[in-house]
């Protein structure tokens, strides 16, 4: 038997929409564990968040789980803190790019492993805080975190999402040699470095664990899920996902993300029952 990797994202795949999961995604990710084979959760969340949410669900407590935070740019192992492979904004043009979003009154979140910034709390900050469940530390100005390790930057705006659109397109040019950017729900515009992506962790896992690709499954619903599902062996979209990544995907779920698509993916493509 060859070992796999499955790859999945959080949200609207693996939780269903009250953040939980069903019964069938748990009874099938622990029988795949059970046979050998290798968890990965590749997600936007910060590493500190995800091991919050998952500390509940006992199948993420086993040593065959990885965690792949901030779009999958920090892997660790599940059980513990160490950091498998960690790959950071480049610092003068994250400063530029953070200056460009302030000035331009965008509320603007910036990461770094284990902390939360913004230049001021706001509606925007407050949504974004009851949904990681984190607080956010504010900082003046983005000459703060010269020199910090930032692992991504999110530009955020839930009532008018045309003008993340506009921000995105008005320094595409300038910064895309320094960020990959990335829409990982409407309201959230992301930048991580340029060879840095949800894919790009995936096959570092996969490298680290000496797994080859073609033994890798992802399933994501999302815009920022594309590079992994164009990356694994086999990419999943499930059936709630949106028509950019079904376009790209070698398999669409029957089901969606609160009746189990995540355990179909599990018995197609790596329990193959």
């Amino acid at each position: 038997m060859n070992r796999k990797i499955l790859a999945v994202d959080l949200d609207d795949t693996t939780f269903d929409d009250n953040k939980d999961i069903c019964k069938a995604n748990l009874d099938a990710l622990n029988a795949m564990l059970d046979a050998g084979h290798v968890l990965a959760v590749d997600t936007g969340r910060p590493t500190h968040v995800m091991k919050k949410l998952l500390k509940r669900f006992e199948v993420f407590d086993r040593e065959n789980v990885y965690l792949l935070g901030y779009q999958g740019t920090v892997g660790t192992r599940a059980t513990d803190d160490e950091v498998l492979f960690g790959h950071f904004l480049d610092n003068e043009a994250a400063i530029k790019l953070m200056t460009y979003s302030k000035n331009a009154g965008l509320t603007t979140i910036i990461f770094e492993f284990g902390q939360i910034y913004s230049f001021s709390l706001n509606e925007d900050t407050d949504r974004y805080s009851e949904i990681s469940k984190e607080p956010i530390t504010v900082i003046e100005s983005p000459e703060d975190l010269r020199g910090h390790n930032l692992t991504k930057m999110m530009v955020v705006n839930f009532e008018d999402h045309e003008k993340l659109f506009q921000f995105e397109e008005a320094h595409k040019a300038e910064m895309e040699d320094s960020f990959v950017s990335m829409f990982s729900n409407v309201a959230f515009l992301e930048y991580v470095g340029r060879d840095s992506s949800k894919g790009a962790g995936l096959a570092e896992l996969a490298s680290i664990l000496d797994i080859d690709m073609q033994d890798t499954v992802a399933c994501g619903d999302e815009r920022n899920d594309i590079s992994m599902v164009q990356a694994a062996g086999v990419g999943v979209a499930v059936a709630n996902a949106r028509d950019e990544l079904k376009a790209v995907a070698d398999y669409i779920t029957v089901l969606d993300n609160n009746n189990g698509a995540v355990a179909e993916a599990i018995n197609k493509f790596i329990l193959n029952s």
